[in-house]
């Protein structure tokens, strides 16, 4: 850049010294010449230049999908077409329904006119939004696929009406803490065809018997998948939905009052194809399990302080559902299940790959039958067991090549049992030791350094510490709660209006409260991390 032209080169012909009868070559000359080049200033772009205003609307509202719900929300302050367009691409929302909300609603849904999930929840010292409210934002959302309800308490079964006409295409509903009752539950199932998950909590609606009456037997769910059932009083008022949904996979029954066996009976005749079914803290025998028995598709079962269920039932179940894979037991330290039923465990379920035994007192001779038969055995998780000592321990790290991860808390092992764990179990990740008096920490740090690559997590137990509390080892083995309802935690908006729910607040308040039956659980989050890594 500003050069001159260089002086050209010329070659001239070039002879040989020596003599020889040729002629000399000529070669013809070569000239090259270089031309000055001119200079050029880079100017910097305009200050206002948008490079994303040629690009399609669809193209960004794609952008948009991809980012978290935090980063959305700047994006949506650049400028006015990011605003209008973030706003009609979102389709998941979560709103503060406080009876505030009513005289928002136009203005929210003319922003938002593409949500199909949404979550609508109230503080339990506010007032909710009612049946007008509801039933201005179904006729706002007719694609809506998924609505989560919680203490929502001026919703009557009439809104819940409304909201089945005006949403034929619901296919998750979650309800928890309300004042409807089953009239407005019936309501959804008979106009909500493709509705495939039901989650139902607290119904303060069902308290009353009489209000209450059964759903109508000549709803037949064909669609339904899942049903979850928690804290109900009268919840037997749906027995008739569970038994008449024939393509039902899951099976979810939390702490709900009244005998539960002639439903596991109507199951066991109308609903063949269970895969999944979670019993916690309800008033079901061996009638119930034997009956469940008929169910040759079931792959998890978990039983949690379920006092009446004995070997007997379990023996039973264990022999005809040969497909089980993932067992959670929480014996409630009665010794009603034990050596026998995990035996048979061990002889027909060869595809177990999770194993959670709380409060149960198995010794060696049951578990070296399933650490030899269920050769793909994954997780093992034992909790306040009174017989699982070195021995067993011993037995695990020799017979279990496949086991992954190891979580034992409150049971009578030693660094004697433990040094076992060196060289057994190749294929070990993760051991969780907890509350177990015998272990010490000098020992865990030597596991830690003896196996480079694998994860020990130690806890030793304080002066104070006794016998292990069954209220903090597994309240509900991971697997209370709503079905699949944490992807909306993440779509509340921080709108100016206050209408939105501000995720740092009730949500932690929330979790404070949990902690104090679940927060401490051992197992709970030991396991959800382990599927997460799966």
């Amino acid at each position: 850049m500003g050069q001159t032209g260089s002086t050209p080169l010329t070659r001239f012909p070039s002879f040989s010294n020596r003599r020889s009868n040729s002629k000399p070559q000529l070669t013809s000359p070569t000239l090259t010449i270089s031309f000055p080049t001119p200079s050029i200033q880079s100017s910097p772009p305009p200050p206002d230049l948008d490079y994303t205003s040629e690009l399609p609307d669809e193209v960004l509202c794609v952008v948009f999908h991809l980012l978290p719900s935090s980063d959305r929300k700047r994006c949506s302050l650049v400028c006015r077409r990011w605003w209008l367009l973030e706003g009609q691409s979102r389709q998941r929302l979560a709103l503060n329904a406080q009876h505030s909300l009513l005289d928002s609603i136009p203005t929210l849904f003319d922003r938002f006119s593409s949500v199909s999930k949404l979550a609508l929840k109230c503080d339990r010292r506010s007032d909710s939004i009612g049946d007008e409210g509801l039933a201005l934002i179904a006729r706002r959302c007719p694609g809506l696929t998924r609505l989560k309800l919680r203490a929502c308490r001026a919703v009557t079964d009439a809104g819940m009406e409304a909201l089945a006409e005006s949403c034929p295409k619901l296919c998750k509903l979650s309800v928890g803490s309300c004042s409807f009752g089953s009239k407005g539950i019936e309501a959804v199932l008979r106009a909500c065809t493709h509705l495939e998950e039901l989650s139902v909590k607290r119904l303060r609606g069902l308290s009353d018997s009489n209000a209450s009456p059964p759903v109508s037997a000549e709803i037949v769910a064909r669609s339904l998948r899942a049903v979850c059932l928690k804290e109900l009083y009268n919840g037997q008022c749906f027995s008739t939905v569970i038994s008449n949904s024939p393509n039902l996979k899951v099976l979810k029954l939390f702490r709900c009052a009244g005998d539960w066996d002639p439903l596991l009976e109507d199951i066991s005749v109308k609903v063949l194809g269970v895969t999944e079914v979670h019993l916690e803290k309800l008033q079901v025998s061996d009638r119930g399990l034997m009956a469940l028995s008929a169910c040759p598709s079931l792959e998890v079962l978990h039983l949690v302080k379920t006092p009446e269920c004995t070997d007997t039932g379990l023996t039973v179940l264990a022999e005809k559902c040969n497909l089980l894979r993932k067992i959670h037991i929480d014996g409630w330290k009665t010794n009603r299940i034990g050596d026998q039923g995990l035996i048979a465990i061990a002889k027909r379920c060869p595809n177990l790959q999770e194993l959670v035994l709380i409060g149960v007192n198995p010794t060696a001779r049951s578990l070296e039958l399933v650490a030899t038969n269920c050769a793909n055995l994954e997780r093992l998780a034992l909790c306040g067991s009174e017989t699982f000592g070195d021995a067993e321990i011993t037995c695990i790290a020799a017979k279990c090549l496949a086991l992954k991860k190891l979580c034992i808390k409150g049971c009578p092992i030693s660094d004697l049992g433990m040094e076992a764990l060196a060289e057994g179990c190749p294929r070990l990740v993760k051991v969780k030791v907890k509350k177990c008096r015998g272990v010490t920490a000098e020992f865990a740090e030597w596991l830690r350094m003896s196996r480079g690559s694998l994860a020990v997590n130690f806890d030793a137990p304080g002066p104070t510490d006794g016998a292990p509390d069954v209220s903090e080892m597994v309240e509900n083995a991971g697997s209370e709660g709503d079905l699949d309802d944490r992807s909306l935690a993440g779509e509340q908006l921080g709108l100016s209006n206050g209408n939105a729910l501000n995720s740092g607040t009730r949500a932690s308040a929330w979790k404070t409260r949990v902690s104090i039956f679940a927060g401490r659980n051992f197992f709970v989050s030991a396991f959800r991390r382990l599927h997460g890594s799966q």
